[in-house]
């Protein structure tokens, strides 16, 4: 039996990750991050919460989430926190558990209550988590709390925990055989590693067995750069298990995924959002004069139409009479839709004859321009507007409208697509990527991209969007920016298995978004001002080869042709506020190119976008609606000896046998088109020119050296190698005392991201194989100190805040 096996722990790590993810999740909001409410929930806690505590022991009491964050960052520094502990409560250590069920929460919360109530009468249990309700005395402090590292699906799923698990407990087993090594983990590691440490008198007993002191956790070593004392410490990391166990250290969605973009994204307000939208509303005219027109020598008539700019859309009415002047509620009422019609035409007629026998003449028509007014009304109210027609006309109207109640429609947005230049895009620049960790070229090289830069025009022709598509051969790496006006709202990019796992590492392939690089999967991830949005992963399917047929002779019989299928584009689709997969398989055989999916109906062919009135996400789906287009350039088959700008028509259209040739006419796909279709983009077709077929099909752009990725030790089936998204990620820290520690961070490999160099991910059957250079991922995932209420960086900011002592 292996000696890592007979590690055993007191509780239930697998069952309580669940519990600790939730907990994280609750913690994600603006408000505790905001260094008033930090500073105030470290004062709550010491002053009130650990007296509390210790007094009602052995009882673990559930605390308000201010305080319980706060807790939470103090326990994973556990040397520290047992040691403040003893000093501050007389010697005991207060425990904290993550077993109880969320009813078994609520009932002693509500027990806790009111025994702070009985203890502390003139104090708030729960405060309003508002900057302004903070008292004044509380300092200044901050966080770089990220969920976004452990949000995804996987990090719950059973078979992904149990090999989560089974490594946490080599680590462990590491440190005993290297114990003056400064270990640094990857995150499905330290997952298991904070949740252990969140039963903290169990963690303490537990490593006490195992090393005679506490296995302390700390975020304070932070320095990335090359020979520093993290560089050296992922590196002699991964040699070291490699010798130990021998398999590679680095593992499949769990690795590095970038520093925290909270804050780097802008997010769109309502009113912002709501101008975007057309307006439907129901009119009523109290009021009709004319107050200047030609004259006429026969009967006047006036003409009420909807019409989109001069042209008819609609009549409404005719008024008639010797009278310039129409009043009453009874004149005429009309719906009114924006999305179809955005004016009233008002056209004055002059009648000459009787009845049939008559002839009507138009003498004259002017416009009455309704969206600025439906724009600026209050959405769900009527209002009365005294309107003028302007303009150069020489007929003159004033109306009285009874105008509602206004109701928000769709929206809809025209694609205006640019062209593809070369610029060199620097990938040390975060203004000009955004938040998308990027790998580093070798020094003196550029980053030679094609880039392109499009215009979304509003249902009245108006630029309201600009999306901006990038292709970073050298960086491996392909990047969809949003920007609202000129502020960057929604992001997506390239990531590969550094990020998600594999099909055979989870039990649950409906629940979990993995990637399968061997059947030539790319997946793109899509951020806001949050976060994670969703994750898109396409791949090609049902593409087949034709066969041609044979002409027959006298003597021997000729053989029809086989036709072939150009295949699709077949689309998994995980949206973190849904928190299920989504499948789309787009109908390009059946000519159909438009597909609905989160609230919206996208129209590659127009490029146009329909978003309904349940959807505010708007920038989103702009960025999921490009991130699928981009998926069908990365994927779609090329014909042998392709080169970028070169058609994808085949040059005939019937083979020799006489069989019709069918493909899908991409060039002809606004959407596709924008995205790339005939640029220099990393698709798959170049990955295998350029590193062989054993490349992984889906990597994207991480931290560190771009090289081939080595998870050997990994089982993927008939799953190939990784990508070359790999490198090093930053780093964590440790218990920064002479004979080592760990370090809170995720090993960097695929997807990895931060500064200096390192060893990628990909290649190879199963996995494994070295490829072109060896490695597994490396670095950590990077810290920060901050104290207790203070929070850290990278994963010990990602899995429940940073920790220092």
């Amino acid at each position: 039996m292996d000696a890592y096996s007979k590690i055993s722990f007191k509780v239930d790590l697998i069952a309580s990750v669940p519990s600790h993810l939730n907990f994280l999740e609750e913690c994600n909001i603006p408000a505790l991050r905001n260094e008033a409410i930090l500073r105030q929930a470290v004062y709550r806690y010491e002053h009130f919460w650990l007296p509390l505590a210790a007094k009602y022991q052995p009882k673990i009491l559930e605390a308000p989430l201010d305080i319980a964050w706060v807790w939470h960052c103090h326990m994973l520094s556990p040397a520290a926190y047992c040691s403040d502990c003893v000093r501050l409560l007389d010697g005991k250590i207060i425990d904290h558990t993550l077993e109880r069920n969320e009813k078994q929460k609520y009932a002693v919360l509500q027990e806790t209550r009111s025994l702070w109530q009985r203890e502390y009468p003139n104090e708030a249990f729960e405060v309003e988590l508002n900057p302004i309700s903070v008292n004044p005395k509380y300092t200044k402090g901050k966080t770089n709390f990220s969920y976004d590292i452990v949000s995804l699906p996987h990090y719950r799923d059973k078979l992904f925990l149990l090999s989560s698990l089974t490594r946490y407990k080599k680590f462990l087993q590491l440190k005993i055989e290297r114990p003056k090594m400064f270990i640094v983990p990857c995150y499905d590691i330290d997952l298991m590693w904070h949740t252990h440490q969140l039963y903290p008198l169990a963690y303490k007993k537990g490593t006490e067995e195992l090393y005679g002191k506490i296995f302390n956790h700390d975020d304070s070593v932070t320095d990335r750069s090359e020979g520093s004392k993290l560089y050296s410490a992922d590196l002699a990391t991964r040699e070291a298990w490699n010798e130990v166990y021998n398999e590679t250290f680095a593992m499949y969605g769990a690795m590095y995924r970038g520093e925290n973009p909270l804050g780097k994204l802008y997010m769109m307000n309502n009113e912002e959002t709501s101008l975007l939208r057309t307006r439907i509303a129901n009119l009523v005219f109290e009021n009709v004069e004319i107050k200047d027109a030609p004259r006429l020598t026969g009967k006047p008539r006036l003409k009420i139409s909807t019409a989109v700019n001069s042209k008819q859309y609609a009549a409404l009415t005719t008024l008639k009479g010797s009278s310039r002047v129409w009043q009453g509620k009874s004149l005429c009422s009309a719906f009114f839709n924006t999305r179809h019609v955005n004016c009233l035409l008002f056209s004055l007629q002059e009648f000459h004859g009787w009845a049939c026998l008559g002839t009507k003449v138009v003498v004259s028509e002017t416009t009455l321009n309704l969206l600025p007014v439906l724009e600026k009304a209050p959405i769900g109210q009527q209002v009365t507007r005294d309107l003028s027609t302007t303009g150069v006309s020489d007929l003159k109207i004033d109306c009285k409208l009874l105008i509602g109640p206004v109701k928000k429609g769709v929206i809809l947005l025209q694609l205006k697509a640019g062209g593809y230049e070369r610029a060199i895009m620097p990938e040390n620049l975060e203004q000009l990527w955004g938040p998308i960790p990027l790998p580093r070229l070798p020094p003196g090289t550029d980053n030679w991209c094609h880039v392109a830069s499009h215009k979304v025009l509003n249902y009245s022709g108006e630029p309201m969007f600009t999306c901006r598509l990038i292709h970073s051969q050298p960086l491996l790496q392909s990047a969809v920016h949003v920007f609202h006006q000129d502020k960057m709202v929604a992001v997506g990019h390239l990531v590969g298995t550094g990020q998600l796992p594999i099909p055979t590492q989870v039990t649950d392939n409906n629940s979990c978004i993995t990637l399968n690089p061997r059947a030539g999967e790319r997946a793109v991830l899509i951020k806001n001002f949050q976060g994670d949005w969703a994750i898109v992963v396409g791949r090609w399917v049902d593409f087949k080869r034709g066969i041609p047929g044979v002409r027959g002779f006298r003597n021997q019989k000729g053989r029809k042709g086989v036709p072939g299928n150009p295949g699709t584009l077949h689309l998994k689709i995980w949206r973190k506020d849904i928190g299920r997969l989504q499948e789309v398989k787009l109908s390009y055989s059946a000519k159909i190119f438009s597909f609905k999916i989160s609230g919206a109906l996208v129209n590659l062919q127009t490029g146009t976008v329909e978003i309904d009135e349940t959807c505010d996400d708007v920038a989103e789906v702009l960025a999921l609606a490009f991130s699928i287009s981009l998926l069908h350039v990365l994927c779609q088959p090329r014909p042998k000896d392709w080169t970028p700008g070169q058609t994808l028509v085949p040059s005939r259209t019937t083979t020799a046998g006489g069989v019709k040739v069918d493909y899908v006419p991409s060039e002809s796909l606004t959407f596709v088109m924008a995205a790339g279709l005939m640029a220099y983009t990393p698709c798959n077709y170049y990955l295998t020119q350029t590193y062989g077929t054993d490349v992984c099909a889906g990597c994207g752009g991480g931290g560190g050296d771009i090289v081939i990725c080595d998870f050997s030790n990994v089982d993927c089936g008939s799953i190939g190698g990784t990508g070359v998204d790999g490198g090093f990620s930053d780093g964590g820290g440790g218990d920064g005392g002479g004979d080592g520690g760990a370090g809170c961070g995720g090993c960097g490999g695929c997807g990895g991201g931060g500064d200096g160099g390192g060893a990628g991910c990909g290649g190879g059957d199963g996995g494994g194989g070295g490829g072109d250079a060896g490695g597994c991922g490396g670095g950590g995932c990077g810290g920060g100190g901050g104290g207790c209420g203070g929070g850290g960086g990278g994963c010990g900011g990602g899995c429940g805040g940073g920790c220092g002592g």
